[in-house]
């Protein structure tokens, strides 16, 4: 007797999806958790010039004239080398998902971190759930990074931008805490959308592939 397959309901892009919707949930009613500032406070005791440089560099790469710099001259740089379809991709991935981490900035409707709680560097006029620059971030370069590993066939020249993809995406959520315009969770909703959006992308990217 055979069996039809089903697919599994504790896959995990169903898990992360649902702590996604919890995490969403809990900061549309909570401004903020305990183990937020306790990160908060962590993070930003780091006494060390280099490390406020770094996280300076690092969260300025993802404001939005400079990220949307890179992401159309990548796009260019892509349909140069004729791959049209990884730029289109690409691009309307990273619009998609800024879009998307925006409508829910609205919906959840979590103020920022404010100064008396911990060192706010910068004011910014929209909320604060989810972070759009670790969104953002996962789902372009991590996009870039699929692409570099797929198609790559020199493992020693791309050794590099490897890791400085990976570096981006780790750290540009550490970035957003340490100069205190993001909580811990604001970061981790960003990065779990993120994570569902850059699957959806290779899943798209894929499938218009198997048809060519």
């Amino acid at each position: 007797m055979s069996f039809s397959k089903r697919p599994h309901l504790f896959n995990s892009q169903n898990i992360i999806l649902l702590v996604l919707i919890v995490v969403s949930l809990l900061a549309a009613f909570i401004p903020y958790f305990k183990i937020d500032l306790l990160i908060s406070e962590k993070i930003q005791s780091i006494d060390s010039r280099f490390f406020s440089n770094l996280m300076w560099l690092d969260s300025s790469i993802g404001n939005f004239p400079i990220m949307m710099f890179i992401v159309g001259f990548t796009g260019v740089l892509l349909f140069a080398f004729k791959l049209r379809t990884e730029a289109v991709i690409s691009t309307l991935a990273a619009a998609g998902s800024s879009l998307s981490g925006s409508l829910l900035k609205v919906l959840i409707n979590r103020p920022r971190p404010e100064s008396g709680l911990v060192d706010v560097s910068t004011w910014l006029s929209d909320k604060s759930y989810p972070s759009n620059h670790a969104l953002v971030f996962t789902v372009f370069f991590g996009f870039m990074l699929y692409l570099l590993v797929k198609k790559s066939n020199h493992k020693k020249t791309t050794l590099l931008p490897i890791i400085l993809l990976i570096l981006l995406i780790s750290t540009i959520g550490i970035s957003r805490i340490y100069l205190g315009v993001h909580w811990a969770s604001d970061v981790l909703g960003g990065y779990l959308l993120g994570v569902l959006w850059l699957i959806f992308t290779i899943r798209i990217y894929n499938s218009y592939n198997g048809k060519r």
